[in-house]
């Protein structure tokens, strides 16, 4: 075999020219949604939902083309915000769906960020329900399956311990003290070096089960809690004497503090934590939520119900009750959105035994819902035929699929790369987008489709 030897020993000639011009072939992904996505529709969502925190007529004007081509992309492809800005930067197919080929337009990652956290969770559900009715006007999907289920958007926070928070709220009350009044300064430098003492001391010298070391981490524990306890008095008395308006920027933070130390100290002396604990200072509404799986007994997050519906499309919102035992009423949660996407009501309603509750079954037959495939618990049947018994069984099956799908790193729904409660609902509504356009672009190039149930 022979071997060329080209751009080897002689510099490539292309390496000195300011521009190059590419292919992009017809069944490329970018090219193809570029020519068949909604952008109209696209653009009102987006500009109804940015005006509502801004004025979107006023300042240098924005390209929307752009910046919708960018979250599309960041979307179906799991990027960073910083490699989103490489790929509209440098490749010829992302720049074509962004609508800046054959011109130096590009895109920073602060831009992407702004426009991303304008669009907002409800923007991302919105352009998410824009892109299934799009489907479903081609043929797609269909509004007569809805085969739901409950899932767990882990949150990416270190594993929740009391040591650990005890520790972070006297961080946070430290800096509020150097803030407030330089005077306190030192006084609460002195009740945070005994705070690290104690900590450090917890973590080194009361590992094992043993029961002299489980009751002097006990002893520790109260005495760190105690410590952190009068941090918190030292703030609480400074603020007090403060203006109306300087008291309320810490207010909230220090009534938050309150609450936590509160609910560590019924841990303390009773063992049991209480309903409603709060495992993480920035992500408020995240709770430990028991899943009984032999992988993973408890995951720390918030509770979402994702729906699939026809060929494989999926729709879904955080459940309104924070952590578990939410399947109970989940239908009453689930059938608003189903029809708010598709329209109407479905014929066919999909959820596993844990949904056997008399709530859901009267709000379906309320909802007029012909097929109810609830699984039942124990020994109940579902009164089905047997072809709707088989669809319901695999209908139940794709959506432990889809939901997979949902998780794996690609969509970036679990665990994703966000500081705030509401930036990781955004993340999962644009995972639930990424999908779907992944979903479009295959029905549209003529893939093989999943069997759903008629």
């Amino acid at each position: 075999m022979t071997i060329k030897m080209e751009g080897i020993h002689q510099k490539n000639l292309f390496s000195s020219m300011r521009s190059i011009g590419v292919y992009v072939p017809e069944e490329s992904k970018y090219r193809v949604l570029s020519d068949v996505l909604p952008w109209v529709e696209l653009a009102e969502v987006a500009n109804r939902h940015r005006s509502k925190l801004m004025d979107i007529n006023r300042g240098a004007p924005l390209d929307l083309r752009l910046h919708l081509g960018a979250y599309i992309v960041q979307t179906m492809d799991g990027l960073t915000d910083r490699k989103t800005e490489e790929m509209v930067r440098y490749h010829a197919g992302v720049r074509l769906l962004c609508g800046v080929e054959g011109t130096t337009k590009t895109i920073d990652h602060t831009s992407i960020e702004d426009f991303r956290n304008t669009v907002g969770q409800e923007g991302a559900e919105e352009l998410n329900k824009i892109i299934v009715q799009h489907a479903m006007k081609e043929g797609f999907t269909g509004n007569k399956l809805c085969s739901s289920d409950t899932t767990v958007q882990e949150a990416l926070i270190c594993h929740p311990t009391e040591v650990g928070h005890l520790r972070k709220i006297s961080e946070q009350l430290t800096g509020i003290g150097k803030r407030i009044k330089k005077g306190i300064a030192s006084k609460m430098e002195k009740f945070k070096g005994k705070v690290e003492e104690l900590v450090t001391e917890i973590r080194l010298f009361t590992r094992g089960k043993k029961e002299k070391t489980i009751e002097r981490k006990k002893i520790l524990g109260k005495k760190l809690h105690c410590a952190v306890i009068k941090l918190y008095r030292v703030v609480e008395k400074e603020i007090r004497g403060m203006a109306k308006g300087t008291r309320e920027q810490y207010e909230e933070e220090l009534v938050l503090y309150r609450k936590m130390l509160g609910q560590i100290k019924t841990w303390m002396n009773t063992g049991y934590h209480p309903s409603g604990k709060i495992i993480s200072l920035w992500y408020q509404s995240a709770r430990a939520i028991t899943r009984g799986k032999a992988a993973r007994a408890v995951e720390f997050g918030r509770r979402w119900f994702i729906t699939l519906l026809e060929g494989g499309y999926i729709i879904g919102r955080p459940c309104k009750k924070l952590g578990s035992d939410t399947d109970g009423k989940i239908a009453g949660e689930v059938l608003p959105q189903f029809k708010d996407v598709l329209g109407k009501m479905p014929e066919m309603f999909v959820y596993d035994r844990g949904g056997d509750e008399p709530t859901n079954h009267d709000i379906l037959e309320r909802a007029k819902v012909k097929k109810n495939c609830i699984f039942r618990k124990g020994k109940g049947k579902m009164e089905a035929g047997r072809n709707i018994f088989a669809a319901a069984k695999r209908e139940r099956a794709l959506s432990e699929a889809a939901i997979a799908t949902l998780k794996c790193a690609k969509y970036n729904f679990n665990k994703p790369r966000a500081r705030s409660g509401e930036a990781c609902i955004t993340k999962g509504q644009m995972a639930m987008l990424g999908a779907n356009l992944s979903r479009l672009l295959r029905d549209l190039r003529g893939d093989v489709q999943i069997a759903v149930a008629v």
